[in-house]
């Protein structure tokens, strides 16, 4: 391989010979390098770079740190909203940066796919130190995910030290359980509704979700003028409000889960009631109403109503009176104000679909049109996560048998 460096001008360039084409020599070239040092350098480091296929390390030196951060940005981040949210992204990267380097990092790559025994040893560490069962198995995927890739189709190593390890048996954290399964009950969410009424902002985030199950993400897209259909009462789900940095997107729902679902007399009063309370204040405000645009990106972007903007109008399910834009980061005054003012720290923004999927379950509603309700993406997750094994179930139960029986 012809190689070097030589000066043009007040500058310094580096050069060397690269796999030949058709049989003719090819020649990469770079140069503004300001002394003969600065040019050597730059050409023993690019040089490295070509010898490994155009990355910047040797598979064989780079450590677990480099690999997971390489693996992050090339793997998860290339590819949001194509296989991968940036929720997904923010939630490796915090693994990332506070379990898995920290533990592994300054292991070789090459090395590290036989040390199971330490992967093992981190999830005993973890157990000890009370991390949730959930926490350590999604971290453990997360770190198993990015050996896979070294695997194939890099082919950095052969084995995954991730596979012959088991979290094991965990002691059940009851508060936790009880937080994760709670189902709002009517009183309870009358209760609510009365701290939150429908002249509050935060109130169709609430009777929403009760009634037709949506995620936080899909309740704060709903475009009460686009996706509400009085005549046929039905209501589309067909986006997700969600943040990247500072900037809140309209995005595909979960799983691509778009659908259309049925909506009773309740919810349509309280949407129609919103609508013309949002012609209103349009009114009342003029030119200084705030208007909510989506840009060809499906950024979400506010202007005053005095201001033409030559992008597609939405209109959000909730805003403040001004039309200011009210989001599920929002939303979370509203869950504190309930579990501090109201006394019901076991409440969470998904409790409300929980209830939904449990409600519909109890009253005798085919597993398959819940799970077709809720966005499910498959049958095993409505009758595992949401349709709970309830008394009123168990009763229902035997009461179903004894009438078999004394028929």
């Amino acid at each position: 391989m012809a190689e070097g460096v030589r000066k043009r001008g007040k500058t310094w360039s580096y050069y060397f010979d690269t796999a030949k084409i058709n049989g003719e020599r090819n020649k990469i070239e770079k140069g503004g390098f300001r002394t003969q040092k600065e040019a050597l350098d730059a050409r023993a480091a690019a040089i490295a770079e070509y010898n490994n296929t155009g990355r910047s390390f040797s598979p064989k030196e780079i450590s677990v740190a480099d690999y997971l951060d390489y693996w992050l940005e090339t793997v998860i981040k290339k590819n949001i909203d194509h296989g991968y949210t940036y929720n997904t992204y923010r939630d490796y990267e915090s693994k990332i940066r506070l379990h898995l380097k920290p533990a592994f990092g300054i292991y070789k790559l090459s090395s590290f796919q036989y040390a199971p025994d330490k992967v093992q040893e981190w999830i005993n560490d973890m157990k000890l130190k009370g991390l949730s069962k959930s926490m350590i198995k999604n971290t453990l995927t997360c770190l198993q995910g990015a050996m896979n890739y070294a695997i194939l189709p890099l082919n950095y190593i052969q084995s995954n030290p991730c596979i012959p390890v088991k979290v094991g048996k965990m002691p059940i954290d009851v508060d936790a359980k009880a937080h994760t399964e709670y189902i709002c009950p009517k009183e309870e969410f009358d209760r609510i509704l009365a701290r939150f009424p429908e002249t509050s902002y935060f109130h169709l985030s609430l009777v929403v979700p009760y009634n037709v199950g949506t995620r936080i993400g899909e309740t704060f897209a709903i475009d009460l003028e686009e996706d509400v259909d009085f005549s046929k009462h039905e209501l589309k789900i067909k986006g997700q409000m969600y943040k990247i940095e500072k900037t809140w997107f309209i995005k595909p729902p979960k799983y691509d889960s778009h659908r259309t679902v049925k909506i009773g007399q309740t919810l349509e009063k309280e949407l129609k009631y919103a609508i013309k309370q949002r012609k209103i204040n349009r009114l009342k405000y003029g030119g200084a109403y705030l208007k909510t645009y989506l840009l060809p990106d499906n950024s979400i972007t506010q202007v005053r109503a005095d201001i033409t903007v030559p992008h597609k109008e939405i209109t959000p399910l909730c805003v403040k009176d001004n039309g200011e834009l009210v989001t599920p980061d929002s939303f979370k005054y509203c869950a504190r104000v309930i579990h501090w003012e109201l006394g019901n720290h076991l409440f969470h923004a998904h409790c409300l679909r929980h209830t939904h999927g449990t409600m519909l379950a109890e009253g005798g509603v085919n597993p398959k049109t819940v799970m077709e309700r809720l966005g499910h993406k498959d049958i095993a997750t409505t009758l595992q996560t949401y349709t709970f094994n309830t008394e009123s179930m168990q009763q229902f139960a035997v009461d179903v048998f004894e009438k078999k029986i004394q028929a």
